[in-house]
């Protein structure tokens, strides 16, 4: 059985979890996810990506390696 609650943070209660115990038996194993469906704003996303490109800056590859030959390198 699946069910879907969408609440917001301020209703997660005590009473909350009994209305879950309810619909499923004594001890039966659950798997709860939680999800936001709260969005980041493109400027927000683009400040993180920045971030990350300076945390990990783009690899500088030998223009005279063949990528090709290192891969069936690892292939083999």
């Amino acid at each position: 059985m699946q069910t879907t609650y969408r609440i917001k943070t301020s209703e997660i209660d005590e009473s909350f979890f009994e209305s879950i115990k309810k619909h499923f038996e004594k001890d039966e194993p659950l798997t709860i996810t939680v999800k936001s469906e709260r969005r980041e704003s493109q400027y927000q996303m683009f400040l993180k990506s920045e971030e990350l490109q300076r945390k990990y800056p783009p690899a500088q590859i030998d223009h005279d390696i063949d990528l090709s030959v290192l891969a069936n390198e690892v292939n083999l």
